[in-house]
């Protein structure tokens, strides 16, 4: 079926929808909202006397899991009804009368926290029993946590006023995705549309060289016009951060922020200058490039250019035809994978169809253990990148199917740090066989351009952006920065001419207003662990073109299946990827070189270089 916009949901064929009803195992939503209060009174009514034994305090635990099945269903059966049609009467009302519910029973059972302190003792001795077997790292993280724990009364009193703290990271977005303003580009001498960020990556490859300049410099000047304000607020947020730090007795505000992860400084700097050193390989792909976009539009790239296309190609997907090749591509992961792939896209896991008020993006779901179907959310296009994406959530959700089934619930859930590999690595692994299976020079020239290109985004500006992080962060901690725009502008400066690609870099408000502008700035030192993301499955694609299946054995036996059993680190290294070891870091830009070699000989094909 081609893709297209539709206007209800419900006129979607089913076969392109995703079967949310198999959630409640053929019983009804109430009778899951009943089990749900039904165990929650229970849990309320042991919240003390839990601690009395260990058989009673393993019972708590076990009861605790039961509840929480009890709510992945409910969470996933309501708000991915919602995500179908976010305007639903009826779903929003079941949302907002389950987040009531769960309210009032939150603030009837209280503080878990403070009775697991007033009882740690106890849980340190406990845990090495066989009966906590499983539970010992979390009970064991749990209680090395305390080391940072405020009186109860502070706690107490953080957790009520935190209410009415501002949330700057609302305010950040508010004011980026609502009030500003971008100003008007002028199409023709009789068209101008207005600018706003879901157009503007349209206009960045338009063909007329001034719409590109319009659209580049007019959607800066709309921070840039705020800069002072945004700096503010940032400045504020990383302080709050710093001060909690502070207060709560961490070395550092980034020891705080990698503590649950087990990320020493140490690590953070080596992927810090690893990539500073290993940069050098990029330098001939953006060579390249420049020539290339000089033979093909008879001009030299200017910085607004980026985004233009050198290669298009007319590349139309339906749903059968990208589940097909998405198939092909990861045949190589054998038959249990494959089994549940093939059981993903015709048993209704996906709900592949676009239509008026449905959630953007894609997604696979979260929370889905003792759920058997892990559900993928898209908006199919019809292009190529739809077909990259349906790789990439199958990815997360065939890393969610070997965590669910491998391991008990608390071991179960992947962290962050690991979440982006699986998903990367699919997509490599599609990449690969377009590759090898097409003999269209221009089709793969563009696959090649987009490898290098997300390579390039996903490791040398997350690991710029982070660099940029950790010096702020530390900046505040030493007093050594204040809020203007000129201090941390000259900061991101300084910064950035360790990781560019050009001869030189101006210092102006165009190129450093990103030290104020990038979300992910508010989501507590995060962008790190995408470029690790990239590298890591980087890694696991040469070992499987090296080994061939021995290779995806491994790593689905020791990665995949792995969980949360361990802490992120020390899962890459029982499956062979070291992150202190300088040679690691290379493998990664080792590949992205072949890469950037077999785009160049196409290129010179197709622009007639000699």
């Amino acid at each position: 079926m081609e893709a297209k916009q539709y206007k209800n949901y419900q006129d979607i064929p089913k076969k392109y929808r995703w079967d949310l009803e198999a959630i409640l195992e053929n019983k009804t939503y109430q009778y899951w909202v009943d089990k749900y209060k039904e165990l929650w009174e229970q849990k309320i009514a042991i919240k003390n006397s839990k601690f009395d034994n260990l058989a009673s305090y393993t019972k708590g635990l076990k009861l605790e899991e039961e509840l929480t099945l009890v709510t992945f269903k409910l969470h996933n059966y309501l708000s991915n009804n919602l995500n179908t049609n976010l305007i639903d009467p009826k779903f929003n009302k079941l949302q907002q009368e389950f987040d009531f519910l769960t309210q009032a029973f939150v603030s009837r059972f209280g503080s878990e926290e403070n009775r697991i302190y007033a009882h740690k003792d106890k849980i340190w001795d406990w845990k090495e029993k066989p009966e906590l077997k499983s539970y010992k790292r979390y009970l064991t993280d749990l209680l090395d946590s305390f080391t940072h724990k405020l009186s109860d009364d502070v706690e107490e009193y953080i957790k009520k006023t935190s209410f009415g703290k501002a949330n700057l990271n609302k305010i950040f977005s508010i004011l980026t995705n609502s009030e500003l303003d971008f100003g008007t580009i002028e199409l023709s001498k009789n068209k101008k549309v207005k600018l706003n960020p879901t157009n503007r990556l349209k206009l960045l490859k338009h063909q007329n060289k001034d719409v590109r300049k319009q659209a580049y410099q007019n959607f800066l000047k709309g921070y840039i016009k705020h800069k002072n304000s945004l700096s503010e607020v940032l400045y504020q947020h990383f302080k709050d951060l710093a001060t909690e730090a502070n207060v709560r007795k961490y070395d550092s505000v980034i020891s705080m922020l990698t503590y649950e992860d087990k990320v020493s400084d140490a690590l953070l700097n080596k992927l810090f200058s690893q990539v500073q050193i290993n940069k050098k390989v990029l330098f001939r792909y953006k060579r390249w490039y420049k020539k290339f976009y000089k033979a093909k539009f008879g001009e030299k790239i200017q910085i607004w250019d980026w985004s233009r296309d050198l290669i298009t190609v007319d590349s139309d997907y339906s749903v059968e035809k990208a589940k097909e090749l998405v198939e092909n591509a990861l045949k190589p992961f054998g038959s249990e994978y494959m089994n549940q792939i093939h059981k993903a896209l015709n048993e209704n896991w996906v709900d592949f169809m676009s239509a008026d008020s449905k959630r953007g993006g894609a997604y696979s779901i979260g929370s889905s253990y003792g759920i058997d179907k892990k559900y993928i959310l898209m908006n199919f296009n019809g292009q190529l990148r739809g077909v990259e994406t349906l790789a990439h959530e199958l990815g997360h959700s065939m890393h969610s199917y070997y965590s669910d089934t491998r391991q008990d619930l608390i071991n179960s859930q992947y962290p962050i740090f690991l979440a982006e590999i699986a998903s990367i690595f699919n997509e490599l692994m599609l990449y690969d066989y377009l590759l090898q299976k097409s003999d269209n020079d221009k089709l793969k020239f563009s696959i090649l351009t987009s490898m290098i290109n997300g390579f390039i985004a996903t490791v040398m500006r997350q690991v710029e952006w982070a660099n940029y992080e950790y010096d702020l962060y530390k900046g505040i901690e030493e007093g050594t920065l204040s809020s203007s725009f000129d201090s941390l502008s000259k900061l991101y400066y300084q910064n950035s001419l360790k990781y560019t690609l050009e001869r030189s870099v101006k210092h102006n408000d165009e190129t450093t207003i990103f030290s104020i502008y990038v979300p992910h700035f508010y989501y507590r030192f995060y962008v790190y662990k995408y470029a690790i993301g990239q590298l890591v499955a980087s890694y696991f694609f040469a070992q499987y073109k090296a080994k061939g299946t021995s290779a995806l054995e491994n790593y689905i036996d020791n990665f995949l299946s792995a969980g949360n059993s361990d802490y992120p680190i020390e899962i890459l290294k029982k499956v062979g990827v070291n992150l202190e070891d300088d040679q690691f870091y290379k493998q990664g830009f080792d590949y992205v070189e072949k890469l950037i070699d077999q785009w160049v000989k196409l290129g010179k094909k197709i622009f007639k270089f000699k």
